[in-house]
Order: C-alpha cells, then structure tokens, then sequence
C-alpha cells in the first residue's frame, strides 16, 4: 500500500496566472473562486489571472490567493483521481490550507482568516525594518550561532525556517538579517544568500503583536476534527483540535520546522509526496531530502492526469483489502468452536468481530486517520484473537490469517 503526504506550499510560491487552467477546466474550480470572491469582498479571480505582481505580493492579498488555487487543486484532484492522504502538511501559510482541505476549518473560515493573518503581519512592523533571506550551505548550528551574536535588545534576527539541511531562511531587523548575511558570505564562500521580496519578517519576535490579534481572531473560527492528520510547523508532529490556536498563534513567532516535517512524514512510512498548490518549492526539497520517494506536484489538469494511474492502483489494491479483510472474517465467523467458556467467547470472539467489521467499514468509507496497512495488521491481530479463543487448529488459522498474506505485510504463521 502506498502511504500519500499531500503538502501545501506557502508565501513565495505565488504568480500571476495561477489556477487559471483549473478554473477555465473545472466547474466545481469556478464555483470555488466565486466562492472566495464572496467571502473575501473582492474579485480574486482577476486578481489571481490579471493582477499586476505588485499587487499580488501584498501579504493580504497572496495569502488568501495560494490557499484559495491550493485547495481548488486539492478538491478537483478529490473528485478526479478520488487520491485519500496519510498525512498533510503545509509551509507556514500552507498548514492553513491542510487545515481546510481536511475539514478543520471551512473554506469560507479559512480564506477570511488568512486575509486577516496577512493585514496583521503586514502592519506589524515597516517594510523598511524588516527583512527576509534564504541561505545555503550553512548549517543551522553555525547560522544559529552568528544569529545570537548580532541580536541585541533592539536588532533581532533568528532562523525563521529550517527548510533542509543545506537551506535555511533568517528573518529580523533589516540591519541584523545584513549582518548576518555579510558573515555568512565572509566565512562562508560557498554559501549564497538571497533576500526575499516579502512585506514582513515572518516567524521571528517581530511578529508578536500580530500574533496576539491573531489568537483572538482565532478563538473565534469554528473547527472540526478533521479528516485527515496534519503536521504542525511548530512541533513537527500531528496536533489535535484543541492545540489549534495556540499553535498557529506560536507558529507567527517561531520557525517552521519543515525539516522535521519531511522526517516525521519519512519515519511514519511516506512513500509518495504530492504538493498541491503554485509552483514547486517543496517538491524540490523533498527530491533533494528524500530522493527515494515518489515526488509529484499538482497544480494543473495535465499533471492530474500524470498521477491518474497512480491514483487508479492506489484504488484498486484498496478494495482488494476489503474484499481480502471481509474474505478472512467469514472464515473466522463459520470456524468451528471449541470453547465452551461463554464469557471467554465474548471477549475473544463476539467483540474482536465488532471491531473487525469497524475496521472493514473504515477501509470502505476511506477513513484517513488510518492507513490500510495499519488496518490489515490490527484486523490479523483481532483474526489470530478470534481462532485463538475458538481453538483452532494451527493451520486451519494459518489457512484463515493467511488470507491477507498478499495484501500488506506477511501474516504471522503458528507452529
């Protein structure tokens, strides 16, 4: 079974003429774009396809366009390719989109507060005393160390993101990101360093005053549970309804740990990463990171049908654990018993087919806060519960469990 990360990218990734194949493509991409139109007061359809850049580099405008194309992409890819995700994580204003598309927070919610997100930083603090940069080829403990050594009580500079190992990006006081920049190129000639046309210096102190409204701003946001796990920028972990506000509150002033990210997504069995949204920035560092897993963006119709028979395998081994998983419990249910405990039967028998039956409708209603492989190994376990308790012969239960031998892991075989 294939384990699916969708990733969604963040400020940076906008461009004049984004969604616009989607929108001329999709009537359902339609209906969303005058969806925001309405939410958000203003026509950001013209201003997505015939915006001048400057005005689309405004952060209260490039806020709500990128999640706007971000979760239209992921919808229409929902609808065409029917893809179900493992995980989902977004840069810093991306987690904003994840949380919509897995149903944390509305559509209409979530471009409304990114609105509001992107006013609050772009009054924080002047453009002419904030300032952005990317830098390679240093590594975090270094630039950490130069970043400590410039701040003073009234210039401050901090890793804003921790992108890869070899990518980082400052963020402060104009003079202290120069500072720190000039130490880099003299100590470190291989290194670059590029300054980032931002109106901001986003996940650094100088967000605080903005991320104090935000948090009132937030308690006000109807949210759900959610469909499927999202990474959080500042743990690097999934993160549960009730730690919503205060980690997009903590995440204006502290950095984005999207290293990690891309760590937890590997260490937890990712196999493919699509990132779904403008341009390419996180498939990028995802082929560099993690060159062994499949790496796909989405943004127009015709990379959609790329992942279509991708999408399409994915489906098809799908139903065939159902139909393995619904195969295996038949046979356990008409086994014969040799148990003649009552109370022994009920727990071992009656309630592990419960949860069988639980779990099978889970795979059925494609249930994303559970992979098929985590299915299939829980329903051996409650299989191998059930002949147990029953008294099965050894290989009568091998012949049952192993029913599901093709489809994921190997079953256990008794002796």
């Amino acid at each position: 079974m294939t384990n699916t990360a969708f990733l969604f990218p963040g400020q940076g990734s906008q461009y004049v003429g984004m969604g616009k194949r989607l929108h001329d493509q999709f009537t359902a991409a339609k209906l969303l774009f005058e969806e925001a139109n309405d939410t958000l007061g203003y026509d950001l359809v013209k201003l997505c396809f015939e915006g001048s850049h400057q005005e689309l580099m405004q952060t209260m405008n490039t806020q709500p366009a990128i999640l706007a194309v971000s979760v239209i992409a992921f919808e229409i890819g929902r609808q065409e390719l029917g893809w179900e995700p493992r995980f989902m994580a977004g840069h810093s204003l991306g987690e904003y989109s994840a949380l919509v598309c897995s149903g944390v927070m509305s559509y209409r919610d979530g471009l409304s507060i990114v609105r509001k997100r992107g006013m609050l930083m772009q009054a924080a603090v002047s453009s002419s005393l904030g300032a952005m940069a990317a830098v390679t080829h240093v590594t975090a403990d270094q630039l950490d160390e130069w970043c400590r050594r410039t701040t003073t009580e009234t210039s401050q500079v901090v890793i804003a993101c921790y992108n890869s190992l070899r990518q980082h990006v400052i963020a402060g006081h104009q003079e202290a990101v120069r500072a720190v920049a000039d130490r880099v190129l003299e100590a470190a000639p291989h290194a670059s360093v590029k300054y980032l046309n931002v109106s901001a210096p986003f996940h650094s102190p100088l967000m605080q005053s903005a991320a104090d409204k935000l948090a009132l701003e937030l308690r006000n946001v109807e949210t759900g549970p959610g469909r499927w796990p999202i990474i959080s920028n500042v743990t690097a972990r999934p993160y549960g309804r009730e730690e919503l506000v205060e980690l997009l509150y903590r995440q204006m002033t502290h950095p984005v740990r999207w290293r990690e990210t891309m760590e937890y997504l590997h260490r937890n069995g990712m196999d493919r990463a699509v990132e779904v949204g403008p341009r390419q920035v996180l498939t990028q560092l995802m082929k560099e990171t993690y060159p062994a897993v499949q790496t796909f963006h989405v943004e127009h119709p015709q990379e959609m049908n790329t992942l279509r028979p991708l999408f399409a395998a994915d489906e098809t081994r799908r139903e065939a654990a159902i139909a393995a998983a619904q195969a295996a419990l038949t046979a356990a249910l008409i086994a014969r018993n040799r148990n003649e405990d009552a109370e022994a039967y009920t727990t071992g028998v009656v309630e592990p087919i419960r949860q069988t039956r639980e779990l099978i409708e889970q795979m059925r209603r494609r249930d994303g806060n559970l992979d098929v492989i985590q299915i299939l190994d829980r329903i051996r376990e409650l299989l191998q519960q059930i002949l147990n308790t029953k008294q099965l012969p050894p290989d009568k239960q091998n012949d049952i469990v192993g029913k599901l031998q093709a489809i994921g892991q190997p079953a256990v075989v008794l002796h």
